[in-house]
């Protein structure tokens, strides 16, 4: 096996000393690669092999072609997930990666620069499948993770998936703060629905949005002013950790080392040695002082 070279591979070999047959799974909603990169957290796939990616891209030829391409332990499910079982129109727009389940707001977008990737060209009918239905239908035990971005639909899969999502201990969603599509939830929307089910807001990755025609600031048409959108990261309720099981204690701490929050690493990390006479919390240290 090749030397770890990376934080995250380094970790994941220190957590695999203490718990050798963790293993994670892990849901990205929208998985069509805009790039050829794959999300940082497909490594943990690799670390930890007994783990499974179930990854959802509504276009089949896609899906087929990353089937071939990926690991035995990911798969693509050419599924449109949604509130509930059934039929639901599909907004089609000038862009694949802004298709969404809701109406794009043409009237508002068409204000701002460089949004015209968003707006309607045409619509078609597609069936919906919840998370609920999907992961009785897979035999799915739980969720530990999802990564989601569906262009303004992320509540509606989060409602209909209450029973999938009850273990689940981190969420990277896309969020938007302005109705992008008519009708749709925005950020306080989810985060109130994520108060209920016992996960609280934890930080935006990055703020995004853009700035109103005709002026373009520093020269770059991507330029905000106005932020519209960020990926929010949503964690398992502080007040919570204690009553996780030990090994969902080392995901969530792995999970949130991978999105840059050492200090609730550590802070399950501690939890796991009171629990269990262990030292990973040195280990852990040892770790951050090679950087």
């Amino acid at each position: 096996m090749k030397n770890a070279s990376t934080p995250i591979e380094i970790l994941g070999n220190i957590v695999k000393k203490y718990s050798p047959d963790l293993s994670f799974s892990i849901f990205e909603i929208g998985a069509a690669p805009l790039v050829d990169e794959q999300e940082s957290f497909y490594k943990l796939a690799e670390i930890f092999p007994k783990s499974k990616i179930s990854a959802f891209e509504v276009d089949e030829a896609v899906c087929a072609d990353l089937n071939i391409k990926s690991r035995s332990n990911i798969t693509y499910y050419p599924t449109a997930l949604g509130s509930r079982n059934g039929e639901q129109v599909f907004y089609e727009t000038n862009a694949p990666m802004c298709c969404s389940l809701y109406q794009p707001n043409d009237a508002f977008n068409s204000k701002y620069n460089n949004l015209e990737v968003a707006l309607l060209k045409s619509k078609s009918t597609i069936k919906t499948t919840t998370l609920d239905t999907f992961i009785q239908d897979n035999s799915i035990d739980t969720i530990d993770f999802i990564k989601i971005d569906v262009q303004g639909a992320e509540l509606d899969i989060f409602k209909g998936g209450i029973k999938a999502m009850a273990n689940t201990l981190l969420v990277v969603s896309e969020v938007e703060f302005v109705p992008l599509y008519i009708d749709q939830p925005l950020f306080g929307d989810v985060c109130q629905h994520f108060t209920t089910q016992g996960l609280m807001f934890h930080k935006f990755l990055k703020l995004e949005g853009r700035t109103l025609k005709p002026i373009v600031l520093k020269n770059d048409i991507n330029a905000a002013t106005q932020h519209m959108w960020s990926d929010a990261v949503f964690i398992k309720d502080i007040a919570k950790i204690d009553a996780l099981s030990s090994d969902n204690i080392l995901k969530l701490s792995l999970l949130a080392f991978l999105y840059g929050s050492a200090d609730l690493t550590f802070y399950c990390f501690q939890i796991y040695d009171d629990r269990e006479k262990t030292t990973i919390c040195d280990d852990f240290a040892k770790l951050a002082s090679r950087k």
